[in-house]
């Protein structure tokens, strides 16, 4: 059985968070050992359930009695911690087998991350949870905290910090260590956890099995993770899908962006779509915000947690200092967000509240003045909120015992008359009473405030970008008309076929999908291909075909404007000669007679199969750019309308297709088409294809024409 054939029953998931009976296998009074942390976290947290101690040389532990085996406990078991050395966990799971517990923590260390032998007992361990439908998590894990019903299955120190309020947060974590480090300084911050999982070496259960459960619990509003790799990426997508639905943002650390894990493929597809560009494409086809740094997590759980998201991607920056402002201007330019000049009535009021030496642009430089004249800030935020063409506001003011009443006083007035997100950041240095209250107030009110304006701007870029990303997906929800391709039982018999295909096969598959392809000719002879040439009209091209032969100018297998008869019949005989001499096993199918096509922009579509997510889609520029300037953008079949646009415009060559030094713009109708009708072939006959590429695609101004593909079956 393999793991993407294996479900996870998601209620059986319930029982790590919410266990009405815990049994702790290797429990412990020394505090210091992981079976003595939790069973003392359980007790001190106030777990209400039943808690079982199991360890044969103690008959009571912190008061609580305690049982030589799980067999001897007198009562149902929904999870079991285990404890134990490495070499007694397999025993310890079959116990729970056999006493029908619903789920089990392993903390114990030492299997596939030990070696051969520790990996062959951890596939032992993963039979045996699917054979007998026992949860896993672990092993190698830390464990799982559930604040809100006080479930502490864990031994790292984040069991003994109290909680934050409002506890909106779940967290997924592939990194013990790590995961717990972010844990601390992220509650630290003021990020409010309702659970914590670390998934270890996720024998049974995995990383998106959590996400998703977390994503439908009603008392989360927010999810986030630190991932290293997916294990099941179709899981991981159910999950994102799920995110959006339900409006949860997601939010996830990925580690691993240099190439190491690009694999090499014969197509160009293959050799360019790395493992991290994947997963960076996958975070923004499905809405998941990529965290580079842990403050990026804690602004951006702080700035959901108002509730608000904006409607555009203008900000409106308003400072005490206009040093700080310009710097939170070409922060937030430099992230994607608009920073428009302001004009008409909002420059009318902003200078008219403002000193002639303040400035009423974008960002608002309050100046000095503000120290002395404190409501200066209540009325400019005013005139930023009544403008229509400002989405979000970031504010950066520093607080004194003076100023602080009127301050605090005029911020929650102006954020309470309106629906836009506002975050006040703000520098406390020996901190007075009155300043200290009036940050209190302007919290209690629900307004963001944060101690780094960066910080600031950097959360509203991407509570801007993950509202730029709910739109889209309710858009895409509207449209239930989807593309269809119904290819001839010629062609569903051909990707059948375990032989290989050459180009003018691969070509005609296209064709029978939908996609423009040249007017072409396969020609076995040199008087076959004088006669398919005049057919088709001069001048002409001629290409070897052969499946063995993928990259025909290796063998010297291209003539491109073949003008005469007479060119023809001699071009034909240099190409099967060079092919022969070659590659001597080759089986040559014959000589492609085909149009030469005329002047368009040459792009690539193409696909390869990531280990992970399956097939990728790739786009960009063809020709010698994909090659030299590797300018691709990716995305995960099945790719939307929407996917599709915005791979075209996010290549950095973009400005080439909407029409250059008198060239017109392409037909983007038609270069989206193709794009949606490679990504619907791939998904519906992706067990045959391995890697597919169009390269080039020739687009025009209307239409389009396939000039080379290559399939390469699986």
């Amino acid at each position: 059985m393999n793991d993407s054939d294996f479900k996870i029953d998601h209620s059986k998931m319930e029982y790590f968070f919410n266990p009405r009976t815990i049994a702790i296998i290797g429990a412990s009074s020394d505090f210091r050992k992981p079976g003595g942390r939790s069973l003392n976290a359980l007790q001190k947290r106030g777990y209400t359930g039943k808690i079982y101690p199991i360890n044969p040389n103690s008959r009571e532990l912190l008061g609580i009695p305690c049982y030589p085996k799980l067999a001897d406990v007198p009562d149902e078991i929904d999870m079991a911690i285990i404890s134990t050395p490495a070499h007694t966990v397999l025993e310890k799971l079959e116990q729970c087998v056999d006493k029908k517990v619903k789920a089990t923590v392993v903390f114990t260390s030492g299997f596939a991350e030990a070696g051969p032998e520790g990996a062959a007992l951890q596939q032992r361990m993963t039979e045996l949870a699917q054979k007998n439908d026992l949860r896993i998590l672990g092993p190698n894990c830390v464990g799982i905290v559930n604040l809100s019903k006080s479930v502490m299955a864990c031994f790292a120190n984040i069991v003994d910090l109290q909680p934050v309020y409002p506890m909106t947060f779940g967290f997924v974590t592939q990194s013990g260590a790590f995961g717990t480090m972010i844990f601390s300084q992220a509650v630290e911050s003021g990020v409010g956890f309702n659970a914590f999982v670390s998934v270890g070496n996720e024998a049974d259960t995995e990383f998106a099995d959590y996400l998703a459960y977390m994503l439908a619990n009603p008392e989360t509003k927010l999810v986030g993770g630190y991932l290293e790799g997916a294990k099941d990426g179709t899981k991981l997508r159910r999950a994102a899908q799920t995110a959006l639905e339900l409006k949860k943002p997601v939010m996830i650390m990925k580690v691993g962006r240099t190439g190491a894990g690009a694999r090499a493929a014969s197509s160009h597809t293959g050799s360019l779509a790395g493992n991290d560009q994947v997963y960076d494409a996958f975070f923004r086809q499905m809405g998941i915000i990529r965290l580079e740094a842990l403050s990026e997590l804690t602004s951006f759980v702080i700035v959901h947690r108002s509730g608000r998201i904006p409607k555009g991607n203008n900000i409106g920056i308003l400072s005490i200092s206009g040093g700080a402002g310009v710097l939170m201007a070409d922060r937030s330019e430099s992230l994607g967000l608009g920073v428009p000049e302001f004009k008409g009535e909002t420059r009318r009021r902003l200078e008219s509240y403002l000193p002639p030496y303040g400035s009423a642009k974008n960002p608002v430089d309050l100046t000095a003045t503000a120290v002395s004249e404190p409501q200066m800030l209540g009325k400019c935020l005013k005139a930023l909120v009544a403008d229509e063409n400002i989405h979000m506001i970031a504010l950066a003011m520093g607080f004194m015992p003076h100023m602080a009443p009127v301050l605090a006083k005029d911020i929650i007035e102006v954020y309470n008359s309106t629906d836009k997100p506002i975050v006040l950041a703000t520098y406390v240095f020996n901190p007075s009473e009155a300043v200290l209250h009036a940050i209190e107030t302007i919290k209690s009110a629900g307004v963001p405030v944060l101690t780094d304006h960066l910080h600031a701007v950097g959360a509203l870029k991407n509570l801007s970008w993950y509202a730029g990303k709910l739109r889209d997906f309710e858009k895409a929800s509207a449209k239930t008309k989807t593309l269809k391709i119904s290819p001839s039982a010629a062609t569903i018999a051909k990707l059948a076929s375990p032989a290989p295909l050459a180009e003018y096969e691969a070509k005609e598959i296209l064709k029978d999908c939908g996609i423009a392809i040249t007017r072409e000719s396969l020609a076995t002879s040199a008087a076959m291909a004088v006669r398919m040439a005049r057919a088709v009209g001069y001048p002409v091209a001629l290409k070897i075909q052969s499946p063995q032969i993928p990259h025909k100018t290796e063998a010297d297998g291209i003539r491109l404007n073949v003008r005469s008869d007479a060119q023809v019949r001699a071009a034909f005989k240099e190409i099967i000669g060079n092919a022969r001499k070659f590659n001597p096993e080759a089986n040559i199918h014959g000589v492609l007679v085909q149009e030469m096509a005329g002047d368009g922009l040459e792009v690539i579509i193409g696909t390869t199969r990531d280990p992970v997510f399956g097939h990728v889609v790739m786009f960009g520029l063809g020709g010698i750019f994909v090659e030299a300037l590797k300018d691709v953008s990716l995305r995960v079949a099945p790719v939307s309308r929407g996917d599709a646009k915005e791979m075209i415009r996010e290549i950095r060559g973009y400005s080439m297709l909407q029409g250059m030094r008198g060239r017109p713009p392409v037909d983007f109708q038609a270069l989206t088409d193709v794009i949606l009708r490679v990504s619907k072939l791939v998904s519906d006959y992706g067990d045959a294809i391995e890697e597919l590429d169009i390269n080039p695609l020739l687009v025009f101004e209307k239409g389009v024409k396939a000039l080379d593909a290559l399939i390469i079956k699986k």
